[in-house]
């Protein structure tokens, strides 16, 4: 008689690449904490992973609304010359008038990935060979 197990081996599945997001996420964000510059130590504390379950989706990132800026740069030192030309003056939290022709990028959250590729392959080796 035929047992139709298709169910449970679509659990098993979606268990297994489960285990594998928060094992990725884990990596990445201890990565992306080494590789983050520190001035207030703020963006680097707050670098975190939210896993989404039911979309078998990880989201590696900070709630800094800066993260962006240190990541990519600003300005003239914008990547892909995306950034204000020509500088700009603004007044710092010291009631300091700066002028500036922006920030050179600090990435740290790409690079996190893109180092540790072959870990991410392996690990998912190794949740799915699990699977019984």
């Amino acid at each position: 008689m035929f047992k139709d197990n298709s169910r449970a081996c679509k659990n098993a599945i979606k268990m297994a690449n489960i285990k594998w997001l928060k094992a990725a996420a884990l990596v990445i964000q201890s990565q992306a904490k080494a590789l983050a510059p520190v001035d207030t130590s703020n963006l680097k504390t707050n670098i975190d992973y939210k896993i989404q379950a039911s979309k078998l989706e990880a989201y590696i990132g900070t709630n800094c609304d800066y993260a962006i800026y240190v990541e990519f740069g600003t300005g003239e030192f914008a990547e892909n010359g995306q950034g204000r030309k020509g500088g700009w003056v603004y007044t710092n939290s010291e009631g300091k008038t700066i002028f500036t022709r922006g920030s050179k990028p600090k990435p740290y959250l790409r690079p996190a990935y893109r180092a540790n590729k072959q870990v991410l392959k392996q690990l998912l080796n190794k949740y799915l060979s699990e699977i019984r």
